[in-house]
């Protein structure tokens, strides 16, 4: 468990207009270790695991292009006979002996087809690369969201502790010179023990989220919120890479398509042979000669090849008509929250300054003997409660800031 943690706001959680520097997260007197949004999203990136994935598709989609830019689309082959009339038990003495060697050609426009689809297929693979790093970056900031609220909780838990366990002292001399109800005291007591539960989950929920970054950045570092002052904006989502991904993927299986309807048949053959028979009573007969194997195109071959290809083709359309509707309801849901949580800072942040004040002028009127203690409780709770709110407020706006970039396809 980690000890005290104070975290005075949230992390860079005002709206941009008006953002103060990041503040510090400090545990028992010493700074736990914060970091950039930007630096734990390119942590975590260096550190996914499919990443090789990637790199292992892109060599595969290489080594086509490689393919397609060579002379021949396969290797030669040789091939050799030799034949006599001794196993028949004849034995004319009648021998043939026959070597080839032959080689495949490429059909009109298929190897230029081939190096087409590998490219196409290339960059398609660049286009998820750049998905999953903004996925990724999603997954972080929800994770250092987490932390944050939860430093924030466990700050808030410590000063009810402190609190009440001052005033559980203060009760505890009043009841022993006859001043205060030992109620008043026993009161304190329970809050206090209700601040120390708030304060065991806070500090749970803090490591959590901190053992979560730690396996998905490698540092427990807590990152820094702060969206950038100015980004480019996605205008209308044509750029988002979750679309842009989706339109690679189109043109890839446009380019496979194309290259099946040019492979109609297998590749013809050319070859050279040579012949030598001897028989009985004859000299020696050398032929040398060329070969060509020419296949035909069927429809039992290639109508279900062109169909799965056309399926593929419209498959892939369909899904980059759905992302481009997906990232435009992203980014319309990013800016309601944004505006809402706007919204909310101003109200937060007025009723955690009027609630504090009002604790601060209820506390002077019990020291004073004018309430009862129960109200001065009621009062500790209110500024708590708002103060908890506020920070929320806060948190929730720089958190829907970045939301929106993320939404608009840019990695804060």
């Amino acid at each position: 468990m980690l000890g005290a943690i104070s975290l005075v706001g949230a992390i860079g959680s005002q709206p941009a207009a008006a953002k103060p520097p990041p503040r510090q997260v400090v545990a028992r007197g010493a700074s736990l270790p914060l970091i950039s949004l930007h630096q734990a999203i390119a942590d975590a990136w260096a550190r996914l695991p499919e990443r090789n994935n990637f790199a292992a598709q892109q060599n595969v989609a290489g080594a086509r292009n490689l393919a397609g830019s060579a002379i021949v689309p396969n290797a030669p082959t040789a091939s050799g006979s030799y034949i006599n009339d001794k196993a028949a038990g004849s034995n004319y003495n009648y021998i043939t002996s026959q070597v080839g060697v032959s080689t495949p050609l490429w059909l009109p426009g298929e190897g230029t087809a081939t190096q087409n689809a590998a490219q196409a297929d290339s960059v398609a693979i660049d286009g998820q690369i750049a998905l999953a790093h903004l996925s990724l970056a999603r997954e972080v900031l929800r994770l250092s969201a987490d932390a944050v609220d939860a430093a924030n909780a466990l700050a808030i838990a410590q000063r009810r502790l402190a609190t009440y366990r001052a005033l559980a002292t203060t009760l505890a001399n009043r009841f022993a010179v006859g001043e205060s109800a030992q109620s008043d005291a026993l009161a304190a007591d329970a809050e206090a023990s209700t601040a120390v539960i708030s304060m065991t989950q806070a500090e749970a929920r803090l490591e959590l989220a901190r053992v979560a970054l730690a396996e998905l950045t490698g540092s427990e570092a807590i990152p820094v919120l702060m969206p950038a002052p100015a980004l480019a904006q996605a205008g209308d989502g044509s750029e988002h890479p979750q679309v842009v991904a989706a339109a690679q993927q189109v043109e890839a299986a446009r380019a496979r398509a194309r290259l099946i309807y040019i492979q109609d048949r297998d590749d013809p053959e050319l070859g050279v042979e040579g012949i030598n028979e001897k028989q009985p009573g004859t000299r020696w007969d050398t032929r040398f000669g060329v070969t060509l194997k020419f296949h035909f195109a069927t429809d039992a071959r290639n109508a279900p090849l062109r169909a799965v290809a056309q399926e593929n083709l419209t498959r892939t359309t369909v899904q980059l008509e759905l992302a481009r509707r997906q990232v435009a309801a992203q980014i319309a849901a990013a800016r309601v929250i944004l505006v809402a949580s706007e919204r909310a800072v101003g109200a937060a942040d007025r009723s955690a300054a009027a609630l504090d004040k009002r604790r601060g002028q209820l506390e002077r009127a019990w020291r004073l003997g004018e309430i009862a203690f129960i109200e001065l409780v009621r009062a500790n709770a209110l500024a708590y409660d708002a103060e908890a709110a506020r920070d929320k407020a806060r948190l929730g706006s720089t958190t829907a800031q970045l939301q929106l970039q993320i939404a608009e396809g840019v990695i804060p």
